[in-house]
C-alpha cells in the first residue's frame, strides 16, 4: 500500500507520505517501505524513523495529519565531525556518508576544525583523502580519519663527555700487515694508545633545554630540560683556557677514560715486552719490570726502563734507558743490520752491553763489560762498576764526545 500514498516533493528533496481523500487503509507494513522508495526513486534518502511511526500511528487512527501529509525521508548531504584523541594529540574527521545528496565541500571541513579548535599539526593531505572518500561512501556509511596530530616535545639531552681518544680497555690487539707485504707481522698488534703534551682528550657537550611540543589544539607542552655535568680537569690534564668544554693533556702518556673527565698517565708499566704484547710506541715513560724479549720493538718519548734484559731488540726513547741487567745481540755478518739496537736522546745505563749497537745524545754507563759493541755518544762512555773494581771494553768500536772511562 506504501506506492499509493508516497510520493516526491517536487524539488525531489522529501518523500511525503500522504493518503487520499477517499483511501481506507487501516494498516501499513513498515518492512514494505524501503522498497516502495527504492522503486519510487528515493532508495537513497534518509528515513526519518520518528516520522514514520507517526505516519502508522496516524493512519490507524485516522488523524488528520495523515492525509494532510507528513515527510518520511529525505536527502541529506555527507556530514562531517571532528573528534579529539590521545590527550588532545591526535585529531579524526568522521565522515558519514550522504543519503542522495552531495559529499563534503572544503569550507565546510574548515568549519568542522574551528569548531572542535584544531589549529595544529594539520594533514592537508588526510584532508584532500577525507573530500575524495565523502563522494564514495554509500548512504550512512562512516569513515574515520586521522587529519591532525600534536607534537610530543623533544625532552632535553644531558650533558655529554665525548672522549678524543680510543679507549684503552676496549683496545683489540691484533697482528698488522706488514709494510709493502700481505703478510702479518705477529709482534706488531697496532699502535699503543697515547697522547701528547696540549692534546685534546675530551669535549663536553652541554645540556640542551629540549624543544617544546603542542597539541592539535596549539597548547604548549614544555620539554624536560637535560641536567648539567661540570668537566673536571683530572690527572695529567687542563681545562682549556680558549675553550671551557675542552679538555687538554697537561703530558704525554696513556689516557683513562673516566665518567666526567680523563687522566694522562704519562708512564706505561708492563711486566714484559713480548709477542703477547706487541710493539710499544708510547707517548710518555714506559716501565718494563721484566725482559724486552728477541724481535720486539720499544719506542718511547719519555724514558724507558727494564728491570730484566734487552735481547735482540730495538728500543729507543727520547729520554733515558735504564737497564736492570744486560743488554744482549748476537754477531751478524758485515752487510747485516745489528741484532740489537738502544737509541736515547739522553743517557744509556745498563749492567752490561754484547753485540749491540749503543747510541746516546749525553753519556753510556755499563758496570761490568762492552763486548762486540758499536757505541757512540755525545759525552762520556763509562765501563766501570761503582766501586771501580770490575770494567771491561772489547771489541767493538766506539765513538765518544768527550772521555771514556774504562778499568781495561
Amino acid at each position: 500500500m506504501w506506492k499509493e500514498i508516497l510520493e516526491l516533493t517536487p524539488d525531489r528533496q522529501k518523500v511525503i507520505a500522504k493518503l487520499g481523500a477517499q483511501a481506507a487503509v487501516k494498516e501499513l507494513n513498515r518492512s514494505e517501505l524501503p522498497m516502495v522508495l527504492a522503486q519510487i526513486g528515493a532508495g537513497k534518502l534518509f528515513v526519518l524513523d520518528e516520522e514514520v511511526t507517526r505516519f502508522i500511528n496516524c493512519v490507524k487512527e485516522g488523524k488528520r495529519a495523515a492525509f494532510e501529509g507528513i515527510a518520511v525521508a529525505e536527502i541529506r548531504n555527507a556530514t562531517v565531525s571532528v573528534v579529539l584523541g590521545e590527550k588532545e594529540m591526535l585529531a579524526s574527521m568522521v565522515v558519514t556518508g550522504a543519503y542522495g545528496g552531495r559529499g563534503l565541500r572544503g569550507n565546510e571541513l574548515v568549519h568542522a576544525l574551528a569548531q572542535a579548535s584544531v589549529i595544529k599539526g594539520i594533514d592537508k593531505l588526510a584532508l584532500k583523502k577525507v573530500l575524495l572518500v565523502s563522494n564514495q561512501l554509500k548512504p550512512g556509511e562512516v569513515f574515520t580519519q586521522p587529519v591532525a596530530r600534536g607534537k610530543e616535545p623533544i625532552q632535553g639531552r644531558d650533558t655529554q663527555f665525548v672522549p678524543l681518544v680510543e679507549d684503552v680497555s676496549k683496545r683489540v690487539l691484533r697482528p698488522q700487515k706488514k709494510a709493502g707485504e700481505n703478510k702479518l707481522d705477529m709482534r706488531n698488534l697496532g699502535e699503543t694508545i697515547t697522547v701528547g703534551e696540549n692534546d685534546p682528550v675530551m669535549r663536553r657537550l652541554p645540556a640542551t633545554k629540549g624543544e617544546m611540543g603542542y597539541t592539535v589544539q596549539g597548547k604548549q607542552i614544555p620539554p624536560k630540560p637535560g641536567k648539567e655535568s661540570v668537566l673536571v680537569a683530572g690527572k695529567g690534564t687542563y681545562i682549556s683556557p680558549n675553550d671551557p668544554n675542552l679538555l687538554l693533556a697537561s703530558q704525554a702518556g696513556m689516557p683513562l677514560i673516566k665518567k666526567n673527565t680523563i687522566e694522562v698517565d704519562s708512564a706505561l708499566c708492563l711486566n714484559h715486552v713480548s709477542v703477547a704484547t706487541g710493539h710499544i710506541r708510547f707517548k710518555g715513560n714506559v716501565v718494563i719490570a721484566g725482559d724486552v724479549e728477541p724481535g720486539m720493538i720499544v719506542r718511547a718519548t719519555g724514558s724507558i726502563t727494564v728491570g730484566g734484559f734487552i735481547e735482540s731488540a730495538n728500543v729507543q726513547a727520547q729520554g733515558d734507558i735504564e737497564v736492570g741487567k744486560g743488554i744482549i745481540g748476537h754477531t751478524v755478518a758485515d752487510d747485516e743490520e745489528p741484532s740489537c739496537v738502544v737509541k736515547s736522546g739522553a743517557n744509556i745505563r745498563a749492567n752490561y752491553a754484547q753485540y749491540a749497537e749503543l747510541q746516546a745524545a749525553d753519556s753510556i754507563h755499563l758496570a761490568v763489560h762492552s763486548m762486540g759493541n758499536v757505541i757512540r755518544c755525545g759525552n762520556d762512555l763509562t765501563v766501570l762498576d761503582g766501586k771501580q773494581t770490575q770494567g771491561t771494553l772489547s771489541a767493538g768500536n766506539a765513538k765518544v764526545g768527550v772521555k771514556s772511562s774504562v778499568l781495561i
